[in-house]
């Protein structure tokens, strides 16, 4: 039976999470952080800028950002999920593969003397605050040894069991927060929209027991080219989650890919670590930070001074990111205005003007949601979208706002190789039995060749 509180907590959750899926987007800002261009986002022509749209019900994760936004809105929210928790806020579980389990992962941290945070000073705060308390026994946050974390894990691996690991990490540690980067494992084509129903099942999960995931980008693979190509939607897949959830979000491939072999050790998976007189993963000079492990410590722990500074102490928040433009229906589609491109929403009472497209013959006589792109040059995209259970969406390529200019249509994933100018993408709702099978989704959009 779970507890009295913990059902309040999962109510209050779903509750904030259904508000979530079907308010509307932000849009693109280089807040939430140093984030760049690093993760080789491009802009794109969405014409005017019209009027500011109001703040949105919903924060927008910018691409290019290193952390996602901490605004009210996010805040708030992450401030529910912990109210009346029995978490505790100064310890953090880690959650992951073999990247994660490698104790120089965060594990110096507990150790004054192996630890140098240079021009990172600032973070000393939260490396004391996540520090002073045993997340055991024996260990801290930083050096425990998790029940969640293991080689070769994949997330249907964390989810199996009962309970299953991440549970039996959360009842041991009772973290206020967990670090998660699940990925690396699952880059292969088959393995992506699984991959996006587990890591929001990971998600959902530690929200309603109370604890606020961290969730993290993969690094680059350099061992194989496919699974490499497959990573930029791995990672668009993490932040669409995170985003549609509103918990933290962190880019460690934008801040790996600038580095040597994009901070790999030799067998192209695993993380590099700096070499002085020892292994030295904590320190965090600028020779230090041309290794791998020492860039994914600094970034998780300007994970955890976000979530202690904006959660915990209740910091002012960061600006609200302007909105994304569009309703999503034909005459005010949303306009996609950077890949790559993520987005959640939902069919359900959206307008539903078309019910056969030239490019099949299928029932799609439910709500549709469109979105407009304009390209510059001739471009190689891809489109998945990820849809809730029950809900039964295909996306629809057109270049034009009419059913006769559809060209290419798709269950779940959709590649394109398109020219110059204006392009429509319409997430429709397929018809099964009479019934329009409409509800919440997930979209990316990524570019797999040419350019803009």
């Amino acid at each position: 039976m779970v507890p009295a509180m913990a059902s309040l907590r999962w109510l209050l959750t779903v509750l904030l999470l259904t508000t979530t899926l079907v308010a509307g987007c932000g849009g693109e800002a280089d807040g939430g952080g140093d984030g760049g261009d690093a993760d080789g986002g491009d802009e794109i022509d969405g014409g005017p800028s019209g009027d500011a749209a109001p703040p949105p019900e919903r924060t927008r994760y910018p691409a290019g950002a290193a952390h996602s936004p901490m605004t009210a809105t996010v805040a708030s929210r992450l401030q529910a999920v912990l109210a009346g928790s029995t978490q505790r806020r100064d310890v953090f579980a880690k959650i992951g593969d073999s990247i994660t389990v490698d104790p120089n992962f965060m594990g110096c941290f507990a150790r004054d003397g192996e630890t140098d945070l240079a021009a990172s000073a600032a973070l000393e705060p939260t490396r004391q605050y996540f520090k002073k308390t045993l997340a055991d026994a024996s260990a801290t946050s930083f050096d425990r040894v998790s029940l969640a974390a293991t080689v070769g894990w994949s997330t249907s691996d964390a989810l199996a069991g009962a309970p299953n690991a991440i549970d039996r990490e959360v009842t041991a540690a009772t973290p206020g927060f967990a670090v998660v980067m699940f990925g690396t494992n699952e880059t292969e084509d088959v393995g992506v929209h699984p991959f996006e129903k587990n890591l929001g099942s990971i998600t959902d999960m530690l929200l309603g027991r109370g604890v606020i995931p961290i969730l993290s980008t993969i690094p680059p693979r350099g061992d194989s080219a496919v699974a490499d190509a497959l990573v930029i939607e791995m990672n668009a897949v993490v932040r669409a989650v995170a985003e549609s959830r509103q918990v933290p979000y962190m880019d460690l491939w934008q801040r790996l890919t600038p580095l040597g072999a994009g901070g790999l050790a030799g067998d192209g998976v695993h993380l590099s670590v700096y070499v002085q007189g020892g292994v030295r993963g904590c320190i965090l000079t600028d020779a230090g930070l041309m290794k791998g492990v020492n860039q994914r410590n600094r970034i998780t722990l300007e994970a955890l001074d976000r979530v202690r500074r904006f959660v915990v102490d209740g910091a002012a928040p960061e600006a609200e990111p302007p909105a994304l433009r569009g309703s999503g229906t034909w005459d005010d589609p949303i306009i996609v205005d950077r890949v790559p491109f993520v987005d959640s929403g939902t069919t359900t009472g959206a307008e539903s003007r078309f019910a056969t497209y030239a490019c099949g013959a299928q029932n799609e006589g439910g709500p549709e949601r469109v979105y407009k792109i304009t390209l510059g040059a001739p471009t190689m995209l891809r489109a998945r979208v990820y849809v809730d259970t029950g809900v039964d969406t295909d996306l629809h390529w057109l270049d034009g706002p009419r059913a006769d200019a559809c060209v290419g249509r798709a269950d779940k994933t959709l590649d394109v190789s398109t020219g110059a100018g204006e392009h429509w993408l319409a997430v429709d709702s397929f018809v099964s039995g009479g019934v329009p099978r409409a509800g919440g989704y997930r979209l990316t959009l990524v570019r797999t060749g040419g350019g803009i």
